[in-house]
């Protein structure tokens, strides 16, 4: 049987998860920063405040391809891939990125996540509120930052958001 929930207001949960969404749209900066730097065009690119990750398959300068990982991490091996490592945690301080936290890190460090074999859906709304559907007791394991709420609510609030963003 599902259990629906949502983020209970106020909680330290809830300010993280409302910080993260409100600096995750400053990441497309970056990402354009980056691209300056490295006079490429980069599109994809991993959210990560420390280490500079990106989609090598995208780049034409074979210089900078050798600057990176088959995986796309910034090798530490030369000095230009240093300066670039340096150049690039300076565009993340300044777009006020430098204390970042990825959602799924946010999730986990709360409780709010799902165990091998269980199911966990969730969605957020234009207000940055998430509500979860699951098959076990969310409430219990997140230790109560979320409250529980029933499905109908849960599936109007959905239906409610999909009509937003029509």
């Amino acid at each position: 049987m599902n259990q629906c929930f949502k983020i209970k207001h106020g909680t330290n949960y809830d300010k993280k998860v409302k910080k993260h969404f409100t600096k995750k749209p400053l990441w497309k900066n970056v990402m354009v920063r980056v691209g300056a730097l490295l006079d490429e065009n980069v599109t994809q690119m991993a959210i990560h405040a420390t280490e500079l990750w990106v989609n090598t398959d995208e780049m034409n300068k074979v210089e900078n391809k050798k600057l990176f990982n088959k995986d796309g991490k910034l090798k530490n091996n030369s000095k230009r891939a240093k300066e670039i490592l340096e150049n690039y945690k300076k565009i993340v301080s300044d777009e006020g990125l430098a204390d970042f936290e990825d959602l799924r890190l946010i999730n986990f460090t709360y409780g709010v996540m799902r165990l091998q074999g269980q199911k966990l859906e969730s969605f957020v709304t234009s207000e940055n509120d998430i509500f979860y559907k699951a098959d076990f007791n969310l409430e219990d394991r997140a230790k109560g930052l979320v409250e529980p709420i029933t499905e109908i609510e849960y599936e109007e609030k959905y239906l409610e958001e999909l009509k937003k963003n029509q």
